[in-house]
């Protein structure tokens, strides 16, 4: 049986929070809803994934890549338009050739496949619905044999609730019309019962959260640090362990953390990696950090998420909000509040301590390297002069955020110059240039401007300014939080000729996964890559 997660972001749900983040990368403990999923579909044997997208689709593959961290392979279709849940299944209708099972991306939802495949078989349905007694989908009632009954509204107490998990027959595409909006619930479940399609449903009575709503999204979280629902059950989906340690009964805390002693902690509490709490601070109950988030002294935080990079003032109190930098939403109300005031709410950027040991590492690899390959650049450079007629060419590049400027904005950057061998003599391409571009050595001199620490050994790719101007979505301008490389992902993953599409994706992927012990493995990876790329 084939496997679709539908991530396409059509809906409303979380809005205005979804306007920058598509539904199934919002974090619940820190991790993206899509991922529950996929460890669930891993968990029970189902490796092959195909992933629809569609708003800010770019993100989610970025941060999913081929899969592999989860131990699966996903392929992904992409939409110009929104289909609609049904629509977006007749545009991948040519990767369709089994029956398949639709997962929406962005909930939370406990299945036993199996279980529910045997009985799609055992009842020869073209359409098995898998339908929950609490949920906010279309009311579904259910015969006597299984077969669907659709109700127009849930004041029937036998009522159940849609879930928007399919399984389907290839044949039923047949019934989706090309490239037009058609829904599941909506269009497709109606139509298929008027032509008679055999349609049965399946009760699934685990844990259920649409996650359609700011209280749903807080309970979620708070399910996900207990590990239990409201009636106390043990939720499967959240069976992974959390990406922290814990440090007490219901408090998790991340990597290279700073708690001032006087914190007072309560639980359910997640703290994320490289965060800072400072004095007499109080966190707690059922909150949620981000990586590099800054609470500062006498501030508190109870019932509430703060996203990553986010700076909570001194003496602020959040209750039952949505913090993402100096963006709240009243999770009552789903009202969203701008604070100006960067004293108060704002964007806090990586650890200095992570950057400083950066730079260590970063200056004394350099200038290794820079010995080491003296044999090798001072011929170069002698050749260099005498055909290019100069030794050096140097360029403009975009480095990292400078940090915040007015409105809370951070587009302020700075710029630097990157040192090559010069491989041209009068705009032409001499033929020692073309030599060096193709074995890479014409990059050697970019080791000084590590060196200087314009750029790092690791990073993501540098890039000029008109290549900058293409940069618009927030999930590609988060590659501006870390240091241009010399080697990183994208000159593992790409090829010279890449498309900026491309590396802007592997740039993202590195940013969203980045480990110091992620960056010494991309080092020691590149002098293969460099092999490869010689063979052609």
């Amino acid at each position: 049986m084939q496997i679709i997660l539908w991530a396409t972001g059509e809906t409303e749900k979380l809005r205005p929070l979804t306007e920058n983040i598509p539904a199934p990368m919002v974090p619940i403990a820190n991790r993206p809803v899509m991922a529950y999923t996929i460890e669930m579909l891993a968990r029970q044997g189902f490796k092959k994934i195909l992933v629809s997208l569609y708003h800010l689709g770019g993100s989610i593959e970025a941060y999913f890549g081929d899969g592999r961290r989860w131990g699966v392979e996903i392929d992904y279709a992409l939409q110009r338009e929104p289909w609609g849940s049904a629509g977006s299944l007749k545009w991948a209708e040519r990767s369709i050739t089994d029956t398949f099972m639709v997962i929406p991306a962005d909930i939370l939802i406990d299945l036993d496949i199996e279980a529910i495949l045997a009985q799609h078989r055992a009842r020869q349905s073209a359409a098995t619905i898998v339908v929950h007694p609490n949920g906010a989908g279309r009311p579904i009632n259910l015969a006597a044999d299984g077969r669907v009954l659709m109700q127009e509204s849930a004041d029937d107490p036998a009522s159940l609730f849609a879930t928007e998990v399919c399984i389907f027959e290839p044949q039923i595409l047949e019934m989706i019309p090309v490239r037009t909006s058609f829904d599941q619930a909506r269009d497709l479940l109606p139509a298929l019962l008027n032509a008679g399609f055999p349609v049965h449903g399946y009760q699934a009575n685990g844990y259920y959260n649409a996650v359609a709503s700011f209280p749903a999204y807080q309970m979620a979280q708070h399910d996900s640090l207990t590990c239990t629902n409201s009636s106390g059950h043990v939720l499967d989906s959240m069976e992974r362990p959390l990406e922290a340690k814990r440090i007490a009964e219901g408090i998790w805390v991340g990597r290279n953390h700073v708690i001032h002693p006087s914190a007072r902690l309560a639980p359910p509490l997640y703290i994320g990696d490289n965060c800072q709490i400072g004095r007499d601070v109080e966190l707690g109950p059922d909150v949620v950090l981000g990586k590099h988030v800054v609470v500062d002294d006498e501030a508190t935080i109870s019932r509430s998420t703060i996203f990553d990079h986010t700076y909570v003032g001194q003496l602020v109190d959040i209750d039952n909000r949505i913090v993402n930098k100096h963006v709240m939403i009243d999770v009552a109300t789903a009202e969203r509040s701008e604070v100006v005031d960067e004293f108060l709410l704002g964007e806090a950027h990586p650890a200095l301590i992570d950057s400083w040991l950066r730079r260590v590492w970063d200056t004394a690899v350099s200038l290794t390297l820079l010995l080491i390959t003296l044999p090798i650049t001072l011929p170069v450079a002698l050749i260099t002069w005498l055909t290019a007629g100069r030794l050096i060419e140097s360029q403009t590049y975009l480095g990292r955020q400078l940090g915040l400027v007015e409105n809370g904005r951070s587009d302020n950057f700075n710029t630097f110059t990157m040192y090559r061998f010069n491989t041209h003599r009068a705009n032409n391409l001499t033929r020692f240039g073309r030599w060096l571009t193709k074995t890479d050595i014409y990059r050697l001199p970019e080791l000084w401007n590590v060196l200087k620490g314009d750029m790092s050994l690791v990073g993501v790719k540098p890039i000029q300014l008109e290549e900058a101007a293409q940069i618009t979505e927030a999930w590609q301008k988060q590659r501006y939080e870390h240091p241009a490389g010399f080697t990183g992902l994208w000159y593992i993953q790409s090829q010279p000729d890449s498309e900026l599409d491309d590396i802007l994706i592997a740039d993202a992927y590195y940013v969203a996964t980045r480990t110091r012990w992620g960056d010494i493995k991309i080092f020691w990876q590149t002098p293969g890559r460099w092999f490869r790329r010689l063979k052609n």
